[in-house]
């Protein structure tokens, strides 16, 4: 795909650079002369109610989102005043999706000087990220492995940020309809998104899966031995809440998988949380 030439918000001229990637919504250009952003171009024009969302995100777009997160923080245009063509965003860089640091064997690969202290760093980098987004007022909705990155230092940033809920101007713009079953808590578990108000209490458990993931060496905490009948696939597991790792495990007929690491590996205060 060519760059096609593109003007912001402001009515400032923008130079596309080289593509660098493309996915189902858009293509992600980089941006000529500005190292630090990239610009991600739709392949079909957004709705008007996704244009409003799109502005409302740049309305809110405070140095903490920023930060830590590829942030709209433009919207970009064919024309001065035209419909929204894409958006300007910060360009993540030297950063990998976080499950090449929890997954032991792209650890050693990905992330050869990686220790446990390194995964605990991490873990609690993933959880202020998180914090700084709802203190923003905004919910991510869509926690997943593959729109959490980790730098070699261990610093996170948060990408696919236009699926975020926002609020803006007495207006709410709910988050994407969309999520992975493994990070979604169990109240919303084999329901449809549509219409559910995702809250920062459901980011917080798929928060809690990342966290397990980091500490656990890529076991999901809901993932144990069933001492039942048949199956017991992760999100039935989730939905009943057998967490394979709880002292009352055995009440939910569920054991820690073999040669898996015990909770004690951990503080007793993180256990109890």
């Amino acid at each position: 795909m060519s760059a096609p030439k593109l003007f912001d918000h402001l009515g400032r001229p923008l130079t596309l650079g080289p593509e660098l990637g493309k996915g189902g919504e858009g293509t992600v250009f980089s941006v000529a002369n500005s190292p630090n952003e990239v610009a991600k171009v739709y392949h079909k024009s957004p709705s008007t109610f996704h244009e409003a969302k799109l502005r409302a995100m740049i309305g809110v777009a405070r140095k903490e989102l920023c930060d830590i997160a590829a942030w709209p923080t433009a919207t970009l245009h064919e024309r001065t005043g035209g419909p929204v063509r894409g958006l300007l965003m910060r360009k993540i860089k030297d950063a990998k999706e976080i499950h090449f640091l929890y997954s032991p064997s792209h650890r050693k690969v990905t992330f050869p000087e990686a220790d446990w202290r390194f995964l605990a760093h991490t873990a609690m980098n993933c959880a202020a990220a998180f914090d700084t987004v709802h203190s923003c007022g905004v919910v991510i909705g869509d926690v997943n492995q593959g729109n959490v990155f980790v730098s070699a230092k261990g610093i996170v940033a948060l990408i696919d940020c236009d699926s975020y809920k926002v609020q803006f101007n007495g207006q709410t713009y709910p988050c994407s309809e969309v999520g992975i079953d493994l990070f979604t808590p169990p109240e919303l578990q084999a329901r449809s998104f549509r219409g559910v108000d995702r809250t920062p209490n459901h980011d917080c458990f798929g928060l809690a899966v990342l966290i397990f993931y980091l500490l656990f060496m890529n076991r999901h905490p809901f993932a144990g031995r069933f001492l039942g009948q048949g199956e017991m696939p992760i999100d039935q597991a989730i939905s009943e809440y057998r967490f394979a790792y709880s002292r009352s495990a055995g009440t939910y007929q569920m054991q820690t998988p073999p040669q898996a690491l015990s909770l004690s590996a951990v503080p007793a205060e993180l256990v109890g949380l």
